[in-house]
C-alpha cells in the first residue's frame, strides 16, 4: 500500500531534506507550508503543499484529509507542547495510522531540561491516542557549528563551554534520511531510535578538523560555564534556551553523553556522516 503522507516543518532544516529524499523516492507526501510563497517554491520543484498552521485547527483538519501518516516537527519554544498537540488531537480524529516525531537525545514527560520535556509530553500525548508512532531522538547537530562561521572566519577561534568532553554529534541529512526510510517502510511502529554520528568529538577535534579543512590554524577557547552562559545571553538567546545549553554543556563536559548509536547505519544501510564528511560538504560556510 502506498501511504500518503503529511510533512509538518518541511522547510526547516530536516524538513528540507527530507522532503528532497521522499522526492527521489518518489512517495505520495504533501508538504504542510505556512505561506503562499513556500508553497509555490516547493510546487516548483513538483512537490505537493497545503496551506496550514499548527496554531489552527481548522487547517490542520484540512491538511490531514486523505492521509495515513505524519511527520511531526515544529520550531521549539514553551509553546511546542501546545501547538504539536493541536495537530496530534487533529489527528486522532482523522484515519491517521502513524505519527513519526522528531524529539531530542534524552526527551521525556520528566526530563530535567525543557526542550527534553516539551518533547517528552508531546510523546506521551501520541502513546495514549493509541495511533502508531516513531520518535526520533536526535543528539546534538553538526549543523550547529554553522552558528560559529563567524568567530571562524574572523577570529580562526571557536569557542565552547564543553570543557574536553565528547559527544557524538549527527549530521541532520542523516535524521532526514532515516525519517524518509520510517515513513516510507514497515517495521518502525513503537520504536524510539536515538540517532548521532559514528563518532564522539570534542571540541578540540572540531578545531583540528578546521584546521586542516581550511588550511589555517583554528583555535578551541575553552570557556567556563559562566562564560558559556553570558555570551549566549549576548547572542540574544532566549532565557529557557541559555538554561537548557549550559545545563547540557556541563553534562557533555563530563562526558555524560559520550554514547554512540548505531541506528542511523542499521535503518539506511550506511554510516552515519563523520565530522571530516560534514566539514568537506560545507567548507563554504566556514571561509573567510
Amino acid at each position: 500500500m502506498n501511504n500518503k503522507i503529511l510533512i509538518i516543518g518541511a522547510t526547516g532544516t530536516i524538513g528540507s531534506s527530507l522532503v528532497r529524499y521522499l522526492h527521489e523516492r518518489k512517495a505520495d507526501f504533501t508538504a504542510m507550508v505556512r505561506s503562499v510563497e513556500q508553497a509555490k517554491a516547493l510546487n516548483k520543484r513538483g512537490m505537493k503543499t497545503v496551506l496550514g498552521d499548527l496554531e489552527d485547527i481548522q487547517s490542520l483538519q484540512k491538511a490531514l484529509e486523505g492521509m495515513d501518516k505524519v511527520f511531526l516537527l515544529s520550531k521549539t519554544s514553551p509553546d511546542s507542547p501546545r501547538l504539536q498537540s493541536n495537530m496530534v488531537k487533529a489527528a486522532s480524529d482523522t484515519d491517521i495510522k502513524h505519527i513519526v516525531k522528531i524529539a531530542a537525545r534524552g526527551s521525556a514527560i520528566d526530563a530535567d531540561f525543557n526542550i527534553g520535556r516539551w518533547h517528552g509530553i508531546t510523546e506521551e500525548e501520541i502513546r495514549n491516542t493509541g495511533m502508531d508512532y516513531t520518535f526520533l531522538h536526535a543528539h546534538t547537530f553538526l549543523q550547529n557549528l554553522f552558528f560559529d562561521a563567524q568567530t571562524i572566519q574572523e577570529e580562526n577561534a571557536i569557542y565552547s563551554s564543553q570543557g574536553e568532553g565528547k559527544i557524538p554529534m549527527v549530521d541532520t541529512r542523516d535524521i532526514a534520511a532515516v525519517a524518509a526510510k520510517v515513513l516510507t517502510e514497515s517495521g518502525h511502529s513503537g520504536k524510539t531510535y536515538l540517532l548521532t554520528g559514528p563518532e564522539a568529538v570534542s571540541y578540540h577535534d572540531i578545531a583540528s578538523a578546521l584546521t586542516e579543512l581550511l588550511g589555517r590554524k583554528i583555535e578551541y577557547v575553552s570557556q567556563t560555564s559562566e562564560e558559556g552562559e553570558k555570551a549566549m545571553v549576548k547572542t540574544g538567546m532566549p532565557p529557557w534556551m541559555v538554561e537548557d545549553m549550559v545545563l547540557l554543556n556541563k553534562r557533555y563536559a563530563r562526558n555524560e553523553a559520550i554514547e554512540v548509536s548505531r541506528d542511523i547505519e542499521r535503518i539506511i544501510g550506511r554510516k552515519a556522516k563523520t565530522l571530516s564528511e560534514f566539514l568537506n560538504d560545507y567548507k563554504f560556510k566556514f571561509i573567510s
